[in-house]
């Protein structure tokens, strides 16, 4: 505790800056007296509270700043972002055109077999991978929509090009162990969990048109919403 904290207070002060390396296991132990196996533990607390980051095996280094989501707003998440003067990154790692499986034709209300847009693209801040984002969209309703710069705000593109704008979301948020692929995109080791986002965007007809999915670092990943509460929704006495 003692080593987790001081280690904690040089990050708030800033005397150990953003992706700066912490001291090594055995450097910790030596400093503090203690075996390493104390060090280790001091520096996973650190890490499950999202202030440590491990790069396989190059050591641990402090995280970046949180990114802040607020999922109650239906506003492109990079839109917001890049508003607010982060430092966003985008880079396209595949795109397709294939059919509606089973799940995806339930979600889009399309017949199985539907022809479909998917596309995934991994988001840095600076040189820090923060999430995966893999998106789907009915073909027949957004015709040449790989054709366009995807490294900017999709949002953007499906509301300039196609009037397709967000009115309302469903949204899901889980915690799952990470996948082989997304650890090697992410440069997290493949024990490490993710956060997951899944979303079904709606336009004001309330027909779905987007469905998207997010995979997240644990530790940049700072999401918030906006609850509103029915007083018919308490016990009464």
């Amino acid at each position: 505790m003692q080593i987790a904290g001081e280690i904690r207070r040089q990050i708030a002060i800033g005397r150990l800056k953003e992706q700066e390396i912490l001291p090594s296991e055995r450097s910790l132990s030596e400093q503090y007296d203690v075996s390493r196996m104390t060090a280790r533990r001091a520096l996973e607390a650190l890490e499950t509270e999202g202030l440590v980051y491990s790069a396989d095996r190059r050591g641990r280094f402090v995280s970046p700043q949180r990114l802040k989501y607020n999922v109650s707003n239906m506003v492109s998440f990079v839109s917001t972002a890049q508003t607010n003067d982060v430092d966003l990154r985008i880079e396209v790692v595949e795109t397709a055109a294939t059919v509606a499986d089973r799940r995806l034709a339930e979600l889009f209300e399309l017949p199985k077999g539907s022809p479909i847009i998917a596309y995934t693209r991994l988001f840095y801040t600076g040189d820090h991978p923060i999430f995966i984002e893999t998106e789907y969209l009915p073909a027949d309703r957004f015709p040449d929509f790989l054709q366009h710069d995807l490294c900017q705000s999709t949002t953007q593109i499906l509301e300039k090009y196609y009037d397709a704008s967000a009115s309302t979301g469903d949204i899901m948020i889980r915690m799952r162990g990470v996948q082989t692929d997304e650890a090697q995109l992410l440069s997290i080791s493949a024990s490490h969990t993710v956060i997951e986002l899944e979303q079904v965007i709606r336009d004001a007809a309330r027909v779905p048109f987007c469905f998207g999915r997010q995979v997240w670092r644990g530790e940049m990943a700072e999401f918030s919403a906006h609850a509103i509460v029915s007083p018919q929704s308490f016990d009464k006495e």
